[in-house]
């Protein structure tokens, strides 16, 4: 009985996703910075003596009880999960502490950008070839070094080009109030990348669209999903919390013996867990732009609109949709002077049987789709 109660709360908090995504991290940082306390770490006259941190008899319930404060921690934060994420995702919009900060960062990464699409264009205009004539073994040597550097050069500035959303249809007056389709940190310039190459392709805008295909998405993407912001989410929780451990632990420097690589060590670990964000971002972008992939078309028939036969007929009809729908709450169907005379197709049978997807339109509590 117990047993089944235990598992019932921990589905009503999450399931597994709660335990790894609130307790680990935050009980981590804890946890380690407890026992450097009780090892008398931060003492830099004192030697550290790990057995100091082991509790006697009398301290079991000590222990108990921390392991309880972690739980109920872990519950606590778990409303600032999608705010955690956000703020590491770039979403510094006031009343963010980093809103100041906010258009710097941006043109940091549009310079980072610029610059390496320049690099690219550089390398096209100028190719570098092997010269033609006698030559010497080493003059065919030293240009064919020049050539290996040039393309990992060239990789590398297409690996940064192609972590950045493409704002070119950003319009002047939208970019002189600092509209841009640039985020200010690379994990929301990788994400935004996903969420706009997935409907941009077919004239839709992905996060006005996804919460209506959502129904109708197949449960092994949706599993897909789910697993990618589950991970994701816990690599940026584990950045984070490393990286307080790494501030934290800072005074550990003065000791200037082995306990002061603790720091660095944090810090190093915080960094790691960060491009793996990075790298579970642009798959969970790939896994987003499948499903518009596969299910694009489910919008068009659930709103009861004749499927098009052309890719021109399905990238307007798509635009006509994102149009209205972004602005539905302004003005009903019968006035939208687009889609008002369109007829609609009914099925004879049912309409397209949804699918059981696992996960919410937002990401249940995450930030980005």
């Amino acid at each position: 009985m117990f047993g089944d109660l235990i598992k019932a709360g921990a589905k009503a908090m999450g399931g597994a996703r709660f335990g790894l995504l609130n307790v680990l991290p935050g009980a981590l940082l804890v946890t380690v910075t407890t026992v450097l306390a009780r090892a008398h770490a931060y003492d830099l006259d004192r030697p550290v003596d790990l057995g100091d941190v082991l509790p006697d008899e009398a301290g079991t319930g000590a222990v108990l009880g921390f392991a309880l404060a972690a739980l109920v921690g872990g519950i606590l934060l778990r409303p600032f999960e999608r705010v955690l994420v956000q703020q590491v995702e770039g979403y510094w919009d006031a009343p963010s502490p980093l809103a100041r900060l906010r258009g710097a960062a941006v043109e940091l990464h549009r310079r980072r950008r610029d610059n390496a699409a320049a690099r690219i264009q550089l390398v096209e205009w100028k190719p570098l070839e092997f010269q033609h004539g006698v030559s010497t073994l080493r003059s065919l040597s030293d240009q064919e070094r020049r050539m290996r550097r040039r393309e990992r050069a060239l990789t590398r500035d297409e690996r940064i080009v192609d972590g950045y959303p493409d704002d070119k249809t950003t319009s002047a007056a939208e970019q002189r109030i600092h509209r841009s389709e640039l985020m200010p940190t690379r994990l929301g310039n990788v994400l935004r990348r996903g969420e706009r190459l997935a409907g941009d392709r077919y004239g839709l805008d992905s996060m006005v669209a996804y919460p209506r295909i959502y129904p109708y998405v197949s449960e092994r993407l949706a599993e897909a999903m789910a697993r990618n912001l589950e991970l994701l989410t816990t690599t940026v929780s584990l950045s984070v919390s490393f990286g307080l451990l790494s501030a934290i632990t800072l005074p550990l420097l003065g000791r200037l013996d082995l306990w002061s690589l603790v720091p660095l060590a944090a810090i190093g670990l915080s960094v790691l867990a960060y491009r793996g964000a990075l790298i579970t971002a642009a798959y969970a972008g790939t896994v987003f732009s499948t499903v518009f992939d596969v299910h694009r078309f489910d919008l068009a028939a659930a709103m009861r609109y004749a499927l098009p036969r052309t890719a021109a007929e399905e990238f307007e009809l798509n635009q006509s949709l994102t149009r209205y729908l972004s602005k539905a709450e302004s003005h009903t169907l019968q006035d939208d002077a687009e889609l008002r005379d369109k007829r609609f197709s009914h099925p004879e049978g049912s309409s397209p049987p949804p699918g059981q997807p696992l996960i919410p339109p937002a990401g249940d509590g995450d930030a980005s789709a």
